[in-house]
């Protein structure tokens, strides 16, 4: 089978030695020395602080904690986001309000946020870098500023990823990662909080490791978000390798972007020419949803795995409570959206295969149209 993703390791030499090192010192958690340059090499890398977890689900829980919110107030979501972003919500007791997308880019859109503000006053502002697109943090910053309200981007699938000249990591108040083995850079299970507030991540610091410190007296409620030294050991040789990675993958997406140049039907997520995506979804959206349906049938017939993704939160059993707001840009971009593999050792023949195939899917509706 094709999967639709891949994690990019490091030579199992170089892991190994780490790992020697840390079987010679035993120290297999509590922030040791793995945990520590991980983070030194994440604060120079997105030029921010940084602070690691043991998820970019435990990171959020933590990260929302660590503003001192109180239970019941709104905040503004999207619906087009993996759902760990609306259970971090509810974790910490507050109330989700569903905001629509921009159809071009999928992040939420500054304008319907606008409007959810004046609807409902939150206290936070939660935006996801969708496929590591970054959101437009000056109008989402702006917006939560004039409200006096806190911004949170989810960083899941974004290290790596700019904004202009500035690193995605420090656009808002807080930005939590995702190094989980989807991701393009990867320490198999983890996370990363990233501020410039240095008292806040010093409040994050005990988030993670149980609300207390060194003397075991609990300051703050906590959890148990550490990063094992064996993830961040394998995070200090992957986190190194963010450019050339991403070079890679762009000279990929360039391919289909080639492939599919003279296919108007189907188009791809915009991504500002300022700004670098990591792309960390390869998201196709077609014109006609019968056309998705026929590409998604015909690769799954050639053993190619896609996936439709996001499947938004409003529509899920647990959250549907919470969609009191119509969100058509989000409900069309999932009933017309594939995403398709994207990976380092991905064949440059598989990716003319599965181009032919979704010229074949859009083609066949354009040639039913014109009939008619």
């Amino acid at each position: 089978m094709i999967p639709i993703t891949r994690p990019q390791l490091p030579p199992l030499q170089d892991y190994v030695k780490l790992l020697e090192q840390i079987w010679s010192t035993r120290m297999l958690s509590n922030f040791g020395t793995f945990s520590q340059q991980l983070e030194q090499i994440a604060s120079r890398q997105l030029q921010v602080g940084a602070r690691t977890t043991s998820s970019g689900d435990v990171g959020l829980c933590c990260a929302i904690s660590c503003l001192d919110l109180p239970a019941g107030t709104t905040c503004l979501v999207p619906s087009f986001t993996f759902n760990s972003t609306i259970n971090a919500v509810l974790w910490n007791d507050l109330i989700p309000v569903f905001v629509d997308v921009d159809p071009q880019t999928f992040c939420m859109d500054p304008d319907a946020a606008a409007a959810a503000v004046d609807r409902c006053g939150p206290s936070l502002i939660v935006a996801t870098h969708v496929f590591g697109n970054p959101c437009d943090a000056d109008r989402l910053g702006a917006l939560a500023k004039a409200n006096d309200a806190r911004l949170l981007f989810d960083a899941a699938h974004g290290y790596g990823s700019r904004r202009g000249d500035t690193p995605v990591g420090g656009l808002g108040d807080v930005e939590v990662f995702s190094l989980s083995g989807t991701k393009p850079v990867t320490c198999a299970e983890g996370g990363l909080v990233t501020s410039r507030d240095e008292r806040f991540l010093r409040r994050v610091e005990y988030a993670r490791a149980y609300g207390f410190q060194h003397d075991y007296n609990s300051q703050f409620a906590g959890m148990n978000g550490k990063m094992s030294e064996l993830h961040a050991a394998l995070g200090t040789l992957t986190l190194p390798t963010i450019d050339n990675v991403l070079a890679h993958r762009d000279t990929q997406i360039a391919r289909y972007r080639e492939l599919l140049a003279d296919v108007p039907e189907v188009r791809f997520q915009h991504v500002r020419a300022e700004d670098r995506s990591t792309f960390k979804d390869l998201a196709l959206v077609f014109d006609d949803h019968d056309a998705r349906e026929r590409a998604r049938t015909a690769l799954a017939a050639r053993d190619i795995q896609t996936k439709l993704y996001f499947r938004p939160c409003h529509r899920m059993d647990a959250f549907f409570a919470f969609a009191d707001e119509a969100l058509p840009a989000t409900d069309h971009l999932f009933d017309h959206i594939l995403c398709v593999p994207l990976y380092a050792e991905l064949a440059d023949q598989t990716i003319e295969e599965i181009c032919g195939v979704v010229r074949a899917a859009a083609q066949t509706t354009a040639g039913v149209s014109s009939r008619r």
